[in-house]
């Protein structure tokens, strides 16, 4: 199956886990990236802790369902190396990807904007090669 098949297909798993932006680069050689947007109200944790803990715990879930399917596809079609970066991902930083795959524009408070949905929405990804 052709990279751009397989990115089709993760594209129509990620839409059963309310994915709301979705886009894919190729950082180096031959390693892939396809990243995933959920939506997330971006409340300062001290104004509504517990409604705003529960939120991330609740996209964090989902969001990890959805990796773990698309690993599985990615896995079935050949790539060896696979690995993700979900929503509490403590090593590395997605946001230079996320600019790159056009999910939204640096804001000067060092977050990413996107036009829709400002800065509502938590980044997760997938490399294989």
């Amino acid at each position: 199956m052709k990279n751009k098949d397989i990115i089709s297909q993760a594209y129509k798993i990620s839409d059963k886990y309310n994915v709301i932006l979705k886009g894919n680069i190729k950082i180096c050689g031959n390693v892939n990236c396809i990243l995933f947007a959920h939506y997330c109200k971006s409340t300062l944790f001290y104004k509504d802790f517990f409604h705003v803990s529960s939120s991330i715990f609740r996209v964090n879930k989902i969001a990890n369902k959805n990796l773990k399917e698309i690993k599985k596809l990615l896995v079935r079609n050949g790539y060896k190396k696979v690995w993700s970066k979900g929503v509490f991902s403590f090593y590395g930083d997605l946001r230079p990807l996320a600019v790159e795959a056009g999910f939204g524009k640096w804001s000067e408070s060092g977050i990413i904007s996107n036009e829709k949905y400002g800065t509502d929405f938590m980044i997760t990804a997938i490399f294989y090669q």
